[in-house]
């Protein structure tokens, strides 16, 4: 009696087994595994800190952080924010920041556009353009980037004319050896108007999306962003750039167009030699690699779709536009992580050229002035390793959302 008690008891342990499943047993092993890899890297990176500290003690090094908050005492040559000799170094850190952040967005969106070009060119059947973007490719994808920055700072921008000789454009553009100066809005006291536009243009863009998406599933059809063939996508941009330049000229915004003046030209916006360098040779070396990653996604492609949109009348431009580039997104969002992400920290070499970036400003010249380098160091990789995770989290997020969902 009690043996069938223990084997009715086995098998229903076995049983309860069974039913969990070897995935729930094995998920557990991994969550024990994963949080005692945690609990080791912390240990060890407290323990490393923990000495550092006692090192510089004992060596009479200052170790707190109070010297962000002491007086800078230098100029930085383009700031985005204001900035002078009597601000605080964590100031002159964010002016640097902000710094290396623009330099990474216009290289990213001109690499972008620049390489889906040159990809769609090499697939051309033109044979010059398609041969000349196969001679860009191998061309600019074998200098190094930072040789590249070189040619474009010290041989073409640096033997630019003076001011008193600048290259003129439309009598409101001018390209000399100080830079590039282009007219800038001046929105005065109506910024807040500005403002509430924007938000206003891209609540409007959101609703007419959404009530797009309905009508797309109340009709059958899969979500349209998801497929790439919303008909209102291509007049989001437009529509909220006119809202906005309505309300600038209501507002009384006025353009402010750079004027010679003594020194140089006053107003305006500027563009520094050196962020138009880094800006030309950062985009020209990563578009290479953006180039190879759009030809082959479109390559991957079943040569069924071009035919099948050019049996439905499609004209090229609408094929590319809205039955490849589609599907190809797919296949270049992935890649394309690891290029921005290299883009990203290769704005590092901008210390090269003196352009007032995180590495140039903040190990350079603040670690000159107060002695401080493992802080400093410390500080500045932890945030390059934050904005790259930040791109690497959006960049799969968004290749997440445009996956395609396979219903059982």
């Amino acid at each position: 009696m009690q043996a069938g008690k223990t084997g009715a008891c086995i098998r229903h342990c076995r049983s309860g087994d069974s039913e969990q499943g070897p995935g729930v047993s094995m998920m557990k092993r991994d969550v024990v595994y994963q949080a005692a890899l945690l609990f080791i890297i912390g240990a060890v990176v407290y323990l490393v800190a923990l000495t550092t500290q006692e090192n510089l003690a004992r060596l009479g090094v200052d170790s707190s952080i109070d010297f962000l908050w002491k007086r800078a005492g230098f100029e930085i040559g383009q700031k985005l924010i204001p900035f002078d000799a009597e601000s605080t170094i964590a100031r002159a850190f964010m002016v640097a920041l902000l710094n290396t952040l623009l330099l990474a967005a216009v290289s990213i969106v001109c690499a972008s556009v620049l390489g889906a070009i040159i990809g769609l060119a090499r697939l051309s059947g033109n044979w010059l353009v398609s041969r000349l973007a196969t001679a860009y490719i191998e061309i600019f994808r074998n200098i190094p980037s930072l040789l590249q920055i070189f040619f474009w700072y010290f041989v073409v921008l640096r033997t630019l004319p003076r001011s008193d000789e600048s290259i003129e454009f439309f009598n409101c553009i001018f390209l000399n050896n100080r830079g590039l100066f282009v007219p800038a809005v001046s929105p005065g006291q109506g910024w807040e108007w500005i403002a509430a536009a924007l938000f206003f243009g891209w609540a409007m863009i959101y609703f007419l999306r959404r009530q797009e998406r309905r009508r797309h599933a109340a009709a059958g059809f899969k979500r349209a962003e998801t497929t790439g063939t919303n008909p209102l996508a291509s007049w989001n941009l437009l529509l909220l750039a006119g809202v906005a330049g309505v309300v600038i000229l209501v507002g009384g915004a006025q353009w402010d167009v750079p004027r010679e003046a003594r020194f140089g030209y006053r107003g305006g916006l500027v563009m520094m030699p050196e962020f138009l360098s880094l800006v030309v040779g950062l985009s020209m070396y990563n578009a290479t690699y953006i180039g190879e990653i759009v030809r082959s996604a479109f390559t991957s492609l079943p040569r069924g779709q071009t035919e099948a949109a050019a049996s439905l009348g499609l004209p090229r431009h609408l094929t590319i536009r809205l039955v490849l580039f589609p599907q190809a997104l797919r296949v270049i969002v992935p890649p394309l992580t690891t290029v921005y992400l290299n883009l990203f920290k290769s704005t590092s070499l901008a210390a090269a050229i003196a352009y007032p970036e995180v590495v140039s400003v903040f190990v350079g010249t603040v670690n000159n002035l107060v002695g401080q380098p493992v802080f400093i160091m410390a500080i500045t990789m932890a945030v390059y390793v934050f904005i790259s995770l930040c791109i690497a989290l959006f960049l799969n997020w968004y290749n997440r959302k445009i996956a395609l969902t396979v219903v059982s």
